[in-house]
């Protein structure tokens, strides 16, 4: 086996480690992962032993003159004394505690720091006694101090042996790795001061130096084995060691530092995470085996080195590809750190003596990296130097208008019930209408309804469950209403009524609810509704489930007739008791990591959050916001609103990093919920909020409203993990506009000369000061005295909760940021749009209207990453340079937009008025419940209307 598999091997698996964990389960559960990859490992390392006659260095034993290392004596390392094994397995551990604790506050580390390993390597390899480069030859020697050299030998002796030449190459390709990994967008995750940011670091660079330590003191201890036999077991025994350290280390803190159990039971992804645990175990041992191998041949700072300059040119080659775009606004910084990669590694391998990288000949590579750094030479200035003759939201806001009025022509086609049938038809795979689907159409047209065969919410949430025996969704409906804060709707004989005693909290929303229904209910089926009474959604069904029931309703089935009798409906039982949830003990609330797993069940395999969290939180995630996104503004809203293909949202939305108030049902269950994400099954009801209509009292013009954007929060939680405040979307929202520290840099298109525009990356502090925005909580009640938050975490609410007044009106400005809360849609939504205010709308909860609104005609899409709100204020408002203050060192005049503003408030305005009013909403539940009413009959395959001629 040539020497160039162990390295090939080597390099990619680590690669591989190093790119694969962000879709892996293994980093939810930190400790115990670790404790079990080094066990697999260890056990492969010495199943790997077995087979030594088939590895590199099987022929025995050798002498330091002979045998596989066939260098001289000086080019090994001393050989290890005794104590080197403890001390490593010491290391090794402590190392592991590094990390954990550096991964508990990542916001607050610097990246790129891994990019230095190197040159502590180079350090250790120029102490006194070290000779750096190997396999100098006899020959090289005697030609040391020959008296017939020229200078071009002497210089190219000096270029490919001299420590000098070496340092210059390792320094190189270590400043341009660094470049390369440490310019880059940031998340909003912010580091607080209480977090203490200066320790980290100093953990980073502690971590740093371990590794460099722990590689060194494992390439001395194996160099030294007689065999690749003995080699592999002496690795596989310091593997078994570290594990046992680990496992020791994690029941101790276990014993002093006891973690609540975990009091839920569902069917969590046990399977997949033991697979990934394998996959990252075997993966891991063949990176250690292989690298083993390289011992007796290579040095550490060979492999150290070249794992550098392939992880820093790709991440310098793909930042140099996005020159131009809003991810790369530094192409000077970007194409440095390419040419220091490129002509260090090239330093490096003349200088090391490395005849090849892997099967690569160095003289190919070196080739190699001259076209590349040729080519950016040539890329870069042409691509910085693009700009556009007007902002990109000009064009997204024109193609919006188009594409709305195209989508209304197919929102409403028919005009007429046999039209409306034979649309419907179409729309649902040639399945008839329900029956009173005349009814409902005259229903609606009297009502002037601009939807009349457009219904995809409906369509969607009820598909599953023509995959469910009727009686069986009949059983559950009366199984899910005996869950707390649920609530019972019958409707028997062409009357509705509620299970709610009149002293409930939540009576009056199901009266309101009765109410609706009434207006229709001679027209329906006997039914009964399991209605959740709370904000949160409640069934968090896995895929695999929904997609069974889905593909069986799908199928073309004819069932027999079977009559059902009348008076099927039993006496509604007692609601269950409706207690404050606040009231309740804190272990009684399902966990945050309950909550993601489940979510990440309720996600198509191979997905992003179905494989794993998205654990780098301090960085941007590019290829989340990509798919739903055209430069940095977005434009695919429902998309957007997706989490299966945005790992991050479970690490930037409070709902998934706020324990659940009870445990959500894994069971495709009958629950009509007023709002959902897309992971959860509740089918979407109109639910009416207590008090909504009262709210719709603003008359004021856009033109007569402040010129501001305004938000004013209120948050009431159950606790304030040190990750929900430094993360939770609200609280990133707060922090961001209000106190981001003068480091924080935001990206947004701003004019670099009349009629020209580029993007830039400016100070987010300055951009707040310039830009019209009063964004604040009103309301902390977490952090209040008698919370069971820390004092830390309190410390860091109270140093950004804005002390300004609460009780100014939101309507009385031009932009108003409508964000969810916690664990819910923004209430505020409605009115902002029946208002002449423009909604700045960021969620990703829908509701029975979402469809029905467009973005970039009826309201402003915000990411929840934030990363835009900047620029997309700036393009409405515009910004100006005043007072000899200067932006990035310059003047910056930028004319806003306000006329788009104006269209986009009145348009919303309108919509609001033409399809959001209480005729609407009747409606749309008379569709929903004709179509229910099918759903729950046993005679359902047969069920449709016919038009009588």
């Amino acid at each position: 086996m040539p020497s160039g598999w162990p390295a090939l091997c080597a390099v990619s698996s680590f690669l591989w480690l190093s790119h694969s964990l962000e879709e892996h389960q293994v980093i939810e559960h930190p400790r115990l992962s670790t404790l079990l990859v080094l066990l697999i490992a260890a056990i492969s390392s010495y199943a790997a032993s077995l087979c030594a006659a088939w590895l590199p260095g099987t022929n025995g034993r050798f002498t330091d003159e002979s045998g596989p290392l066939k260098v001289k004596r000086t080019n090994l390392h001393k050989k290890p004394r005794r104590y080197f094994l403890p001390g490593l397995i010491v290391c090794i551990i402590f190392r592991l505690e590094i990390f954990h604790r550096v991964t508990l506050d990542l916001p607050c580390s610097k990246p790129g720091i891994e990019a230095f390993l190197p040159l502590l390597i180079l350090l250790y390899e120029l102490l006194p006694g070290r000779r750096v480069r190997v396999g100098a030859n006899d020959d090289e020697d005697k030609d040391a101090d020959d008296p017939g050299m020229t200078v071009f030998d002497a210089l190219g002796r000096w270029f490919t042996e001299s420590k000098g030449s070496l340092s210059i190459g390792i320094l190189m390709l270590t400043w341009g790795t660094y470049f390369a990994s440490s310019h880059g967008p940031r998340s909003t995750i912010f580091c607080s001061s209480h977090d203490w940011p200066t320790l980290v670091v100093l953990l980073q660079w502690a971590g740093l130096i371990l590794d460099a330590s722990i590689i060194i003191t494992v390439w001395r201890v194996l160099a030294w084995a007689r065999t690749t036999k003995t080699r592999l077991r002496t690795l596989s025994g310091i593997l078994f060691a570290a594990s046992f350290g680990t496992a020791s280390l994690y029941w101790v803190f276990r014993l002093f530092l006891p973690a609540k159990p975990m009091n839920y039971n569902f069917r969590g992804l046990d399977s997949l995470y033991l697979f990934d645990v394998v996959v990252d175990g075997l993966a891991f041992s063949v990176c250690l085996v292989s690298t083993s191998l390289l011992a007796p041949e290579e040095s550490p700072l060979s492999l150290s080195g070249t794992v550098a300059f392939l992880f820093g040119l790709s991440e310098a080659v793909q930042k140099t590809k996005l020159t131009g775009t809003w991810e790369n606004t530094s192409p000077a910084a970007t194409y440095f750190a390419l040419t220091f990669v490129c002509v260090g590694f090239s330093h490096f391998v003349y200088a090391n003596n490395i005849r090849s990288v892997v099967f690569v000949h160095r003289a190919f590579v070196v080739f190699l990296l001259v076209l590349v750094t040729i080519v950016a030479t040539i890329y870069t200035p042409i691509k910085a130097l693009q700009v556009t003759d007007q902002h990109p939201l000009f064009k997204i806001i024109y193609d919006a208008r188009v594409e709305a009025d195209r989508w209304l022509i197919y929102a409403t086609v028919s005009d007429s019930v046999p039209m409306g049938i034979q649309e419907y038809k179409e729309r649902h795979n040639g399945k008839k209408p329900p029956p009173k689907f005349d009814v409902w159409y005259n229903f609606a047209k009297e009502r002037r309804s601009v939807f009349l065969d457009h219904f995809p919410q409906i369509q969607n949430d009820l598909l599953p469950f023509w995959g469910v025996t009727p009686s069986k969704i009949r059983e559950d409906v009366r199984r899910a209403a005996t869950e707390p804060n649920m609530a019972l709707l019958q409707i028997q004989a062409g009357k509705c009524l509620h299970n709610l005693p009149s002293a409930s909290p939540h009576s009056a929303v199901m009266d309101g609810l009765v109410d609706l229904v009434k207006g229709f209910a001679e027209h329906l089926a006997d039914m009964e509704l399991a209605i959740n009474l709370e904000e949160r959604p409640r069934v968090l069904a896995p895929w695999d489930d929904i997609q069974r029931f889905t593909k069986t309703a799908n199928r073309k089935r004819v069932s027999k007739l079977l009559p059902r009798g009348s008076g099927w409906l039993n006496e509604m039982p007692v609601a269950q008791s409706m207690a404050n949830d606040k009231m309740q003990a804190p272990d009684s609330v399902t966990p945050v990591r309950a909550v993601r797993e489940m979510t990440a069940l309720a996600c198509p395999p191979g997905t992003r959050a179905r494989a794993g969290t998205h654990w780098d939180i301090r960085g941007f995630c590019t290829f989340c916001a990509r798919p739903q996104s055209q430069g940095q503004s977005l434009i695919d809203w429902p998309l957007s609103q997706e989490i299966c293909h945005q790992s991050d949202l479970l690490r930037l939305h409070s709902l998934y990093m706020t324990p659940a108030e009870r445990l959500p049902l894994q069971e495709l269950l009958p629950v009509f919920s007023r709002a959902k994400t897309d992971s959860y099954s509740d089918i979407l009801l109109p639910l009416p909020r207590a008090g909504e209509e009262a709210a719709d009292s603003n008359t004021e013009g856009f033109d007569m409203k402040l010129k501001k954007l305004f938000w004013r929060g209120e948050v009431d939680r159950l606790g304030a993990s040190h990750e929900l405040v430094r993360g939770g979307h609200q609280d990133r929202l707060v922090h961001s506009l209000n106190t981001a520290a003068r480091s924080d840099k935001t990206t947004l298109m701003l004019p670099i000369s009349k009629g020209s525009y580029a993007f830039e990356q400016a100070p987010t502090a300055d951009l707040n000061e310039l830009l019209p925005i009063d964004v604040a909580f009103s309301e902390y009640t977490t952090c209040q005295p008698g919370s069971d938050s820390s004092s830390s975490t309190c410390e860091a609410v109270d140093a950004y909760l804005a002390k300004k007044p609460s009780d100014e009106k939101a309507l009385r400005s031009q932009y108003v940021m409508v964000v969810d809360a916690d664990s819910s849609p923004p209430p505020e939504l409605l009115s902002t749009l029946r208002s002449s205010s423009v909604p700045f709308y960021a969620s990703i909860f829908r509701e029975w209207y979402s469809d029905r609104l467009r973005p970039w005609v009826h309201f402003v899409p915000v990411d929840l990453r934030f990363h835009a709100l900047h620029g997309t204020l700036a393009y409405f408002v515009g910004m100006q340079t005043r007072d000899g203050r200067k932006l990035n060192g310059r003047h910056v005049d930028m004319e806003g937009r306000p006329k788009d503003g104006k269209w986009i408030a009145e348009e919303g305005k309108r919509w609001a008025g033409r399809v959001l009013r209480r005729e609407d909403i009747e409606v749309y539940l008379f569709r929903l419940l004709l179509e229910w009413g099918r759903v729950v009959d046993d005679n359902r395959e047969e069920l449709g209307f016919e038009l009588v001629v």
